[in-house]
């Protein structure tokens, strides 16, 4: 198979496959997915090829690309912005769907998927949206319950 790309294009393929294997494997420690490694080895080092030679580090021992603190660097801003709205967007949910689940029991939240459920729902996440939008974590409280 072959895939033509400016290089402007490539170079934008080389930090989307890194960003996609940095999601996939950043928190992974033996389990690591290889597939994923190698598809970014194989792009880093065709990318350094062909003007981007900043993006990757060459792992002699291991025969690969490795992406180069450059490219991490470079990135940082992206995976920032993905980490901080992640996190806000799963507390927000979480917290929604603790409150849904004290409300209308455990049976209940199998409906949370259904039109009905996310209605009824609503009103929880608005609650907390507009909670951590005017206040952050600031009163955010964990209670001991002894």
């Amino acid at each position: 198979m072959k895939i033509e790309l400016t290089k402007e294009q490539l170079g934008g393929l080389a930090k989307l496959v890194f960003l996609g294997n940095w999601l996939a494997n950043s928190w992974r420690n033996e389990d690591v997915i290889d597939e994923y490694d190698e598809v970014e080895s194989l792009v880093l080092a065709e990318a350094a090829k062909h003007g981007f030679e900043e993006y990757a580090e060459f792992d002699e021992e291991e025969k690969k690309a490795l992406p180069s603190h450059e490219l991490e660097e470079k990135m940082t801003e992206t995976i920032d912005f993905y980490n901080d709205n992640t996190f806000w967007d799963q507390l927000i949910y979480r917290m929604a769907d603790r409150d849904y689940v004290r409300k209308y029991g455990e049976e209940a939240f199998d409906e949370l998927t259904t039109d009905k459920g996310m209605e009824k729902e609503r009103p929880l996440v608005e609650k907390y949206e507009k909670e951590f939008n005017e206040n952050g974590l600031d009163r955010l409280e964990i209670r001991r319950d002894n």
